[in-house]
């Protein structure tokens, strides 16, 4: 038989054993919690912040509603039309709507181009006309006629509202839009030729009011 001290050293040993093995329970169960469950939720709240974080771009060109748009962070370039609207006249095809915005990105919704327009010839017309009936046409300059001064016709550019612009040849109210949107957003002309940086107006189309626009005062 063992002696007392013997059943003591024995008790003591196992108890030592079952606190070994629940301290190795434990460290398992906090390296579990460590690996699977702390990292699933950082990811949410990660997520969950960039969520509610926000971009703001600013949107001109084209579009009913220029100004600043406030996004979600992954937001594409689609998202911010649908707040701004962009006009029938919007070349949608010269941008890609699946564009990934930044924060701080200015947008410029391009115009589609405008059709020149064909010149018609009225006095060949005219002329073809006459020859059918037997008769010539004759075109008789008034040399009598005082002509009209040049620098009251002219067109300021810098001040012209979108009517006054109609007026050109070649220039539609769409055209007169794109010059006024253009003056507001890169300022006041510095000189005629400078109308050519409109989209819409090529050479040919400048030449034919080369005589009637200024930007002077």
């Amino acid at each position: 038989m063992m002696s007392n001290s013997e059943d003591y050293g024995v008790i003591l040993l196992e108890r030592k054993i079952r606190y070994f093995w629940w301290g190795v329970l434990g460290l398992l169960i906090v390296a579990a919690v460590w690996k699977f469950i702390l990292p699933h939720n950082s990811a949410i709240m990660v997520e969950k912040a960039v969520e509610n974080r926000e971009i703001i771009v600013y949107v001109s060109g084209a579009v009913e509603k220029p100004g600043l748009v406030h996004l979600p962070v992954n937001a594409r370039l689609h998202d911010a039309l649908q707040q701004v609207g962009p006009l029938p006249e919007a070349n949608i095809d010269q941008i890609n709507p699946a564009e990934k915005l930044k924060d701080g990105q200015k947008i410029i919704v391009p115009y589609k181009p405008v059709p020149q327009p064909q010149p018609q010839p009225a006095l060949a017309a005219a002329g073809s006309q006459g020859e059918s009936q037997g008769q010539t046409a004759t075109v008789t300059p008034n040399l009598g006629a005082a002509a009209p001064s040049r620098s009251s016709n002219l067109i300021n550019i810098n001040t012209a509202d979108a009517a006054e612009l109609d007026k050109l040849p070649g220039i539609g109210p769409a055209l007169a839009e794109r010059i006024i949107q253009y003056r507001m957003e890169h300022g006041l002309f510095l000189q005629p030729e400078d109308l050519k940086k409109v989209s819409g107006i090529g050479n040919k189309t400048y030449a034919k009011m080369a005589d009637m626009v200024t930007v002077g005062p």
